[in-house]
């Protein structure tokens, strides 16, 4: 078992990496305010010029579509939306603040890659299931592993037994976790997302997704992620999408409300999107 008892135990040991810009909090206030305007959140955000260039970067990416005609934080908010902007910050927060960390056992180039996958391939979804914020998926496929992160850096050990015993199959990843750990990166992901103030949709969404049956509040978008994590086989594992569908009980695809025809039409079309958003994400 691992020396941590808890995923609360773990982040505990980790204050300081697991800690927010406080842009990001200000940026929250004023979403939940009424008064706010889209000139407010942009005179918070251009307080982080990082953070500025970042999302006026992925504005202007297939992300959302608007063919660089984004030239203004404001604007972005306008076009984009208040929450929307946000929970792209917040995406883009947190990939700068796992990027840098000094994990040995992965390469977090590949890392970060399968994540843009699995993030491009559950909005996908969630539009062809017309999830109303479908844009909320990608965020939470982008950020459904973080917890991986975590146990590589403070577990090393089993971690690089279970990365061995795994021989590649992600699948077996989880199980192993909670034999050698006690937990699974899943749920070490939602303590991030309580501690980080995430909203609940995307904690349930994280935390529950290796088996979404057991999401209470939020079960659509929590099966989508599982979905759209099974289906980055497809571009990890070389497997058929054919393949990947018939290992995934019927009552989770029911979750998902999606026929597979509607899932093997989304494949088809999804890599072209991915290699640009790829580009985009993480280049900033």
């Amino acid at each position: 078992m691992s020396q941590y008892a808890s995923p609360a135990e773990l982040l505990e040991s980790e204050r300081d990496l697991v800690s927010l810009p406080d842009v990001l909090f200000r940026l929250q206030a004023a979403i939940d305010d009424p008064r706010s305007t889209a000139e407010t959140i942009g005179a918070i955000i251009a307080c982080d010029p990082a953070l500025t260039a970042r999302l006026l970067r992925l504005a202007n990416s297939p992300v959302y579509g608007f063919g660089g005609r984004i030239d203004t934080i404001s604007r972005a908010v306008t076009l984009v939306g208040m929450e929307p902007l946000y929970h792209l910050a917040l995406a883009t927060c947190a990939v700068s603040a796992f990027r840098n960390l000094p994990v040995q056992l992965i390469n977090m180039d590949e890392f970060w890659v399968q994540s843009v996958y699995c993030a491009v391939v559950a909005r996908s979804l969630a539009r062809e299931a017309k999830v109303l914020y479908p844009e909320r998926l990608f965020v939470a496929g982008l950020l459904h592993a973080i917890g991986a992160l975590l146990i590589y850096l403070k577990c090393p050990d089993p971690a690089r037994e279970i990365l061995l015993a795994s021989q590649g199959k992600r699948q077996l990843v989880p199980l192993l976790e909670k034999d050698l750990l006690g937990f699974t990166y899943a749920e070490v992901g939602a303590e991030i997302a309580r501690r980080w103030n995430m909203p609940a949709w995307l904690e349930e969404a994280i935390g529950c997704h290796l088996n979404p049956e057991t999401a209470s509040r939020y079960p659509l978008e929590t099966a989508l992620v599982h979905l759209a994590d099974r289906l980055t086989d497809v571009l990890v594992q070389g497997d058929a999408v054919e393949d990947v569908l018939a290992d995934i009980p019927e009552e989770i695809r029911a979750l998902t409300r999606l026929r597979e025809g509607q899932i093997l039409g989304v494949m088809s079309e999804v890599y072209s999107e991915f290699t640009e958003i790829a580009v985009a994400f993480l280049s900033v």
